[in-house]
């Protein structure tokens, strides 16, 4: 064996040395730490007293009750809302579908804390849509938006993305022969809709509904900046009891909300196969988009389909609009008489504004590129040797994805808050690292997921060139393979970060006074009633914004998630 080939062997067995320390120390240790604190305290099994605990707080049954009726109500009204997207992208004939498409998409770029901030300043009480509404309704009172209703109508709005991704791609999978056959036995097209259409999408239509229902369920920034003080759900009262020193209760809350959620992605995965076994490769025929032939009714359709744009238009519009604006205009004036960069140039040179920018951009970047160093040297590992070890990472590395968040900072708050043999007996809870540490977490089935894609699609061939030509193992991956993965890499990683610049969950547990990030000082903005603090608020979210669209182009521009087109008549 040559020199080269013992120092590969050596790297290769120091990286998975330090692969698997990462998992154990990041990710299994954290769940299992969850888990103890949940059951025992002091070596001592505390369940029955939790569960007594728990059962005997007016709060904790308050914030359970809420959680159950709003996940039920927001599974109701998003599927009637998606639903109708979906038809009004892919069955009906609608005028301006390409820019309805457009608007109809919003939630990919506008969701989250950065979506419940915007809506709170359009909707809320010093809202440019409040003071419309009370100049021609003085009696609404001033906080008509905050509360129960605030929550599902931003969940009603914000968590369609899942049938505008994946129910379309199952209508166009409808095979329109059977539609035109129903059509000539003279069906009508309510009849063929009912009787044909929906029956056919109804496993996909299952499976995102339940994934609506998991997003619902651990739904913390709408109801966080929306609840207003006397609406609450379990996502803050895990919050708050870890903020009361209490982590075997906010572990055991945490713990039942992570079973519930396992079992809905279990549910939904079982739907998505039945989706893939029904839908298939069985069209024939293109789905053709029908033009409704009565007025009215296709009026009605038209105004629905527009009335959804201006939901979804005017909240986007003030906030890019009044971030521009003088922030004694905020709250005043509903729509700003002047413009400046005044509040811009706050952000990136004033130390008190620029901090949690910064720090979330830092945070960010720091956390992708560990998890895409991770990513990048693990995936190969795991499709080239395979072994209990290399099933055992793989299933771990989608862990983040079946365990709710907050169940995953409850842990990493329980096992870092002493001093931990793991990480060289420091102590990480309070440190500036554990929020990085868990963005990096979090990032990393993203990324394997798209990644391991890319490294199944590189021809053997070009590897077994380079090897028959003498080329090393690892200038063979520095030469051959990094080339083809780095657009895939370069994606995922821009994805991630994004998706890290409005993490709030993992944020509002683990986020100390050294490295308070972007998504908590939006957060603490929203609820603060100074127009400075707004303003900074407003620019936060049109940055954030402005680079998730730049993500989306840039996933267009690279190929990745295009779907077939249509035909239309």
């Amino acid at each position: 064996m040559n020199r080269a080939a013992v120092v590969e062997r050596v790297a290769y067995w120091i990286g998975l040395a330090a692969l698997i320390w990462i998992v154990m120390t990041f990710l299994i240790l954290p769940l299992l730490a969850s888990l103890h604190a949940a059951f025992f305290k002091d070596g001592s099994l505390v369940f029955g007293q939790v569960v007594s605990e728990l059962s005997r707080s007016r709060r904790v049954r308050a914030a359970l009750w809420n959680t159950v009726w709003m996940t039920s109500a927001t599974m109701v009204t998003v599927t009637v809302v998606g639903l109708f997207q979906v038809l009004v992208l892919e069955y009906f004939h609608v005028r301006g579908r390409a820019f309805l498409k457009i608007i109809y998409a919003t939630p990919l770029v506008f969701g989250g804390v950065v979506a419940a901030a915007g809506y709170n300043f359009t909707y809320g009480p010093g809202g440019a849509v409040t003071h419309l509404v009370k100049a021609i309704f003085p009696s609404l009172p001033q906080d008509w938006f905050i509360g129960w209703f605030g929550v599902l109508f931003t969940h009603t709005f914000l968590m369609t993305t899942f049938y505008y991704l994946f129910l379309r791609a199952a209508m166009r999978r409808v095979d329109y022969a059977i539609i035109e056959a129903a059509r000539s036995m003279g069906a009508s097209e309510y009849t063929v809709l009912r009787r044909v259409v929906l029956p056919t999408i109804t496993p996909s239509l299952l499976a995102v509904a339940l994934l609506t229902l998991y997003t619902a369920i651990s739904s913390f920034a709408a109801p966080q900046v929306l609840g207003g003080r006397d609406f609450h759900m379990l996502s803050q009262m895990v919050l708050t009891l870890n903020s009361l020193r209490r982590p075997d209760m906010a572990a055991f809350l945490a713990l039942m909300m992570g079973l519930c959620l396992m079992g809905l992605i279990l549910l939904s995965q079982y739907y998505e196969a039945r989706a893939s076994d029904v839908g298939g490769a069985k069209a024939t025929a293109a789905i053709r988009l029908r033009k409704i032939r009565s007025p009215v009714a296709n009026g009605v359709l038209h105004f629905f389909a527009y009335l959804l744009v201006a939901i979804y238009v005017v909240p986007i519009s003030l906030v890019v609009l009044f971030s521009f604006a003088p922030a004694a205009s905020i709250g005043i004036e509903v729509i700003p008489s002047s413009l400046t960069l005044k509040n811009y140039a706050r952000v990136f040179t004033e130390g008190s504004a620029f901090l949690p920018f910064f720090n979330s951009i830092v945070m960010s970047l720091v956390a992708v590129t560990v998890a895409l160093g991770v990513t990048l040297f693990a995936v190969p590992v795991i499709l080239g040797r395979r072994s209990w070890l290399t099933r055992f990472l793989d299933i771990a590395f989608f862990l983040p994805w079946v365990v709710p968040s907050i169940l995953l900072a409850v842990g990493l708050i329980v096992t870092f808050d002493t001093p931990n043999p793991f990480v060289g007996n420091a102590v990480l809870l309070g440190s500036y690292w554990l929020l990085p540490i868990a963005y990096a977490i979090v990032a990393l089935p993203l990324m394997v997921r798209f990644l391991r894609a890319a490294f199944m699609g590189i021809d053997p061939a070009y590897n077994e060139a380079a090897r028959s030509m003498g080329a090393a193992g690892l200038y063979r991956y520095r030469r051959i393979i990094l080339p083809i993965v780095a657009p895939t890499a370069i994606l995922v990683a821009g994805m991630a970060f994004n998706d890290l610049l409005s993490e709030y969950p993992l944020s509002a547990f683990l986020y100390n006074v050294n490295n308070k990030p972007l998504p908590i000082a939006i957060v603490d903005s929203s609820l603060s009633v100074d127009p400075e603090q707004a303003a900074l608020n407003l620019v936060y979210v049109t940055l954030i914004m402005a680079f998730s669209m730049a993500i989306i182009l840039l996933a267009e521009r690279i190929g990745l998630g295009k779907g077939p087109e249509t035909t239309t008549l």
